[in-house]
């Protein structure tokens, strides 16, 4: 069987860039890199906070209205579940027990 000569050419040209472009010091690593991601992962800053940043801070850290109510995470039946890598046991004060109305209903219509 010999290649028919009117089949178009499908092979497209190279258009990556050269390896001397890829040298360029004032490319980024990568089109994400916007500069202001000073720092690695996990390590958080450590210059001190500034007025603004500290009065923000101390508004963020005090309950809105009223007591604030301890968070669910921190609550004996969360560290159990976390320790024994388990799941949350359901009860009526969390969500997905019987009592929230969500319930399906499964029928053989």
């Amino acid at each position: 069987m010999s290649e028919q000569s009117d089949t178009p050419d499908t092979t497209l040209p190279d258009t990556s860039p050269s390896d001397a472009s890829l040298s360029d010091a004032s490319l980024p690593d990568t089109a994400m890199a916007t500069g202001n991601d000073d720092g690695e992962p996990g390590h958080p800053d450590t210059r001190p906070l500034a007025k603004e940043e500290r009065k923000l801070l101390k508004a963020l850290q005090k309950p809105g209205k009223g007591e604030a109510e301890p968070a669910v995470e921190d609550s004996p039946q969360v560290a159990a579940a976390v320790a024994d890598d388990a799941p949350l046991p359901v009860g009526e004060d969390v969500a997905g027990g019987n009592a929230d109305g969500l319930d399906a209903e499964f029928t053989d219509r």
